[in-house]
């Protein structure tokens, strides 16, 4: 290689090792936040402490008699409290828990975001989880794309019952060009997350997801070593409906033998 292109090289690095801040611009998309829905079951809200000193707000919706299980969700790069809140609602409808979590940065939260943080975020909002739980409950984890990612980062380091991702990457400089891939400063490695989670993992995704391709899931599976089950969602996109979808997230959830298809997942976002 000759000097010319060495310099042209290191020069290139240099200023792509300084654009952190502009990629994790693209990675994390925080929107305005929504205007308060008109609950179909109100929510608690919530606050969390991070092991950093940061106070986080969340929704919890208690798990009503007969039902002890709560599951924890994390929403995607785009998403914000209360629109991803409705959006997860239905996981609730039937009476079992749900802790909505927002990160920092999002929501009105403090902070910048980044992948350390997410997970210091996660950690704070099992915490709380735990510390909700009733008796003899469950604890779960859903993530809904980005949100996957932190689930599965979560699963890799603390014991929960079982893990559901819907259109979740295998690794997000997957969808980053492949000039960036090498110094991004996030990496969301979820092979390598997967294969360490020791709960049950099942991966839901849209065969016409065009954000996440459907291929994902299949990657994330064989990284898994088998471990993980795939569900195919039959023509859903990015955000299938999710009071179709809550019912089988549950039956995945709680280790259902066989997860009911035959009412196909529509691609209408709540």
């Amino acid at each position: 290689m000759t000097t010319a292109r060495l310099i042209s090289l290191a020069l290139t690095l240099v200023l792509l090792g300084g654009c952190a801040g502009m990629i994790r611009d693209r990675v994390f998309l925080p929107s305005r936040m929504a205007e308060t829905p008109a609950w179909t079951r109100a929510p608690e809200p919530v606050n969390v402490s991070t092991a950093d000193g940061l106070t986080l707000s969340g929704l919890y919706w208690a798990p009503q008699s007969p039902h002890r299980d709560i599951v924890v969700y994390f929403h995607g790069n785009g998403g914000n409290l209360n629109r991803d809140g409705a959006y997860a609602e239905p996981l609730a409808a039937d009476g079992r828990g749900l802790l909505m979590t927002s990160y920092r940065g999002y929501s009105g939260n403090p902070g910048r975001p980044t992948e350390v943080g997410l997970s210091a975020d996660a950690d704070a909002f099992l915490a709380e989880a735990r510390r909700r739980l009733p008796s003899g409950g469950k604890l779960y984890l859903f993530g809904h794309s980005l949100g996957g990612a932190v689930a599965l980062s979560l699963a890799s380091r603390a014991p929960v019952d079982g893990v559901a991702t819907l259109g979740t990457f295998g690794a997000i400089g997957d969808l980053a060009p492949v000039i960036v891939r090498g110094v991004m400063p996030d990496r969301f490695d979820n092979r390598q997350a997967i294969r360490r989670a020791t709960a049950p993992v099942t991966l839901l995704h849209g065969t016409a997801d065009p954000i996440v391709p459907f291929t994902a899931a299949e990657q994330l599976r064989d990284a898994s070593g088998g471990a993980a089950r795939v569900v195919p969602l039959p023509g859903a996109d990015h955000h299938p409906s999710m009071t179709r979808l809550a019912p089988m997230v549950w039956s995945a959830l709680e280790g259902g033998a066989e997860i009911d298809l035959a009412t196909e997942p529509d691609t209408t976002r709540q």
